[in-house]
């Protein structure tokens, strides 16, 4: 660890902060991935449910849910495919737009949030142990900004 950061230390900051990010990024994906492995989850589906749960009020569409997430609409509805076959989702034809497809969670998916909040809360805990509010908050307006830069660079 002290020959990583004596490493970041002779960075300049952006290059430091853009490393690390792709770093951290890639060991919480395996971290979670491996919590995730007993209910058959993967991070990528759990960010496609929590983004579903979290930031829509009506049962989204795949377009919006990919807006949401930056990525493509190919990539949710393949994501979304396996978790409807899991039984966490159902794909369902928009009523009034028969090319729109609606994502909607089901009682899995709401049982499995359930049974994993504790665990959940811990690793959130474990993670961001160490770090103060001030801290944090900078971390999350840079990289709410840097996720702004990547849109407009889209």
């Amino acid at each position: 660890m002290e020959q990583v950061q004596a490493m970041l230390d002779g960075m300049d900051d952006r290059t430091a902060v853009f490393g690390t990010l792709f770093v951290t990024t890639t060991l919480l994906e395996t971290l979670l991935d491996r919590a995730f492995a007993p209910y058959g989850i993967t991070v990528k589906q759990w960010l496609l449910l929590i983004t579903i749960s979290s930031l829509f009020r009506e049962p989204p569409t795949v377009k919006q849910v990919a807006r949401a997430m930056g990525t493509s609409h190919q990539n949710v509805k393949q994501i979304a495919v396996n978790l409807e076959k899991r039984g966490f989702l159902q794909l369902v034809k928009d009523a009034n737009d028969a090319r729109a497809t609606r994502l909607i969670t089901t009682e899995a998916c709401r049982a499995f949030g359930e049974e994993t909040t504790e665990a959940g809360n811990a690793f959130m805990g474990e993670a961001f142990a160490g770090i103060d509010e001030a801290d944090l908050r900078g971390a999350r307006n840079t990289l709410f900004a840097l996720w702004q830069n990547a849109m407009r660079m889209k």
